[in-house]
């Protein structure tokens, strides 16, 4: 009885996580942990299942360092259980508890371990489930998540390419798991600045999640958000800022003020302000943002030296460079330490400080 009631836990934990009720889902989740843990042990593969539901829910939660821990206790379960720990149920309770791991930390801004678990999630999909599984793609997708962050545009596009064909093979142009990656290939090409070639698969994951979704669903507005990041890098801001401040009035309203989605949006939006010649805006939302990620992501992560490099970089602009020397330093700081040195967001950063040294 205790089983058959943990399973309903279980299975209402995903109900309303797929509803967007987080709180819930976590506490349904932890109390499914409970019985398992008193109806079997602490170290069986449903309780290492379990685990990885909740620390995707945290994640999700964006309690980083917490989603982590479990992750890692998961993957202690697994380590412990060995040979007894086989079959195709326990490769994607391994690669799953992998792919949380390596999603997490690349949030954190630790490229080096995040590249570690998201390959052995690859290598471990395709030896144990083949090259053309759906598995494989969807580590594919996450190595490539990677990649775009640490500069490898190269490498992560052709992962893309890889992961889009199977994808499309197994459910059809016009599903969400396809937008998933055509968002992604738009977003990789942006990064790499090539904003010509971004704008058809960032436009196309915009159409299909509005076709599946509806216009207001927070995911379409995802997908709106990285379409108006290309029409930035294209210099169409008369497009890009309505969508934007659509964007940010229904993450606040489905995630609440101060969630990283809402930050990015702020981010973005203030890039978009200061193109446009309106510095106090910009100001006040690259400072909202930086707010709001210091607090989620901690001072020393990559995505927040973005934001304090762009808000230095404005700064200077605005006849400031004693307060953007400071933003700047701090910014270059951080990226040294986690990018490579020719990665384009370190370069940009060294010469907004120089500038700002200048003045």
């Amino acid at each position: 009885m205790t089983v058959e009631r943990a399973i309903e836990l279980q299975e209402r934990s995903w109900n309303f996580q797929a509803e967007g009720m987080l709180d819930e889902a976590s506490c349904a989740c932890r109390e499914a942990l409970r019985l398992f843990e008193l109806e079997e042990d602490s170290h069986s593969p449903d309780v290492a299942n379990l685990l990885n539901d909740l620390a995707d829910i945290e994640q999700e939660r964006q309690n980083f360092a917490q989603a982590l821990a479990l992750a890692e206790r998961a993957r202690s379960i697994e380590d412990a259980l060995g040979q007894r720990f086989t079959g195709e149920d326990a490769v994607r309770i391994r690669t799953r508890t992998l792919g949380i791991a390596g999603a997490v930390r690349r949030i954190q801004g630790d490229y080096a371990l995040a590249e570690n678990d998201l390959k052995n999630a690859l290598e471990i999909s395709v030896t144990e489930l083949g090259e053309a599984s759906e598995d494989a793609a969807e580590a594919r997708n996450n190595l490539a998540v990677l990649y775009k962050y640490a500069g490898r545009f190269d490498e992560g596009l052709k992962l893309y390419r890889e992961a889009l064909g199977v994808t499309i093979a197994a459910h059809g142009e016009i599903s969400l798991a396809s937008a998933n990656i055509c968002h992604n290939i738009g977003g990789i090409l942006h990064a790499r600045g090539d904003f010509a070639a971004a704008e058809e698969p960032a436009r196309k994951a915009w159409e299909i999640s509005r076709q599946l979704l509806g216009e207001d669903d927070p995911h379409t507005m995802l997908d709106a958000a990285a379409y108006a990041g290309v029409l930035d890098g294209l210099e169409r801001y008369n497009e890009s800022e309505p969508i934007y401040r659509r964007a940010l009035v229904i993450f606040e309203r489905a995630y609440g003020p101060e969630h990283y989605e809402v930050a990015a949006t702020l981010h973005n939006l203030a890039a978009v302000l200061a193109a446009r010649g309106n510095c106090q805006g910009a100001e006040a939302h690259y400072r909202r943002a930086l707010a709001i990620k210091e607090n989620l992501l901690g001072a020393d992560n990559p995505d927040v030296a973005l934001t304090r490099n762009n808000l230095g970089k404005l700064l200077t602009e605005m006849g400031r460079p004693a307060e953007a020397v400071t933003l700047l330093e701090a910014a270059v700081a951080v990226l040294e330490d986690r990018l490579a040195s020719g990665h384009p967001h370190l370069s940009a950063a060294r010469g907004n400080l120089r500038n700002a040294n200048l003045r």
